[in-house]
């Protein structure tokens, strides 16, 4: 078997080769996300600041908009803030989905050689091959990775705020993965690279 997973019509070998590669791409934009971060969104003196909100706003959305909704200047603040900054929100949510995307397909990968799926390979028989092993070693350390680096990088406030810009101003339909989202960069109370103070949270990691 060692030697034929990487052939290029084996269907199991090239979903992990496929799955691999992805998570490299995905490290790569999170670094490059990472050095552009909008200084409105790290900044708590931003003129933007009273339109930004985190998680807190998910408990009670409806006052929050009534509050904008009764001042003028707030909503063209609001809006003045989308039309600049739309398109690097959306990369940076593009970037969480694509995370919460690679950590299915991969689930996706066992669960089809646990049922049959790839016919000749299980997950015992991939482990055993040299490439196999690998490969399914590699996918759970780039996971382990981009976690570590979202962490790191882009602080949790920051990633809260930039999902509830992008929630509040597009239509939720095309949000499939929105609800898997949240639960992926919500704030841990961990503070970042670059962060003054030093903060790492009771049984932080575990957790």
């Amino acid at each position: 078997m060692e030697g034929t997973l990487k052939a290029k019509d084996n269907l199991c070998g090239q979903t992990l080769l496929r799955l691999s590669a992805s998570g490299s791409s995905i490290i790569a934009e999170l670094m490059r996300l990472a050095q552009n971060i909008p200084d409105v969104l790290t900044n708590p003196e931003s003129q933007y600041a009273p339109v930004l909100f985190d998680f807190a706003y998910l408990k009670n959305s409806e006052d929050a908009e009534k509050k904008l909704n009764a001042v003028t200047t707030l909503l063209e603040l609001d809006q003045e803030f989308i039309d600049s900054y739309q398109t690097i929100l959306m990369r940076f949510y593009t970037l969480f989905e694509s995370i919460v995307t690679f950590l299915e397909e991969y689930l996706e990968f066992i669960d089809n050689l646990k049922s049959g799926i790839f016919i000749q390979y299980t997950t015992e028989s991939v482990l055993q091959d040299q490439h196999g092993k690998q490969l399914m070693c590699e996918c759970l350390y780039l996971y382990g990775t981009m976690l570590l680096l979202l962490e790191r990088h882009i602080p949790g406030p920051i990633r809260e705020r930039i999902v509830i810009a992008v929630m509040r101003h597009q239509a939720e339909a095309s949000l499939e993965k929105l609800e898997q989202v949240c639960k992926l960069i919500r704030a841990t109370g961990y503070a970042g690279h670059g962060s003054p103070v030093a903060a790492r949270p009771k049984d932080y990691p575990e957790k």
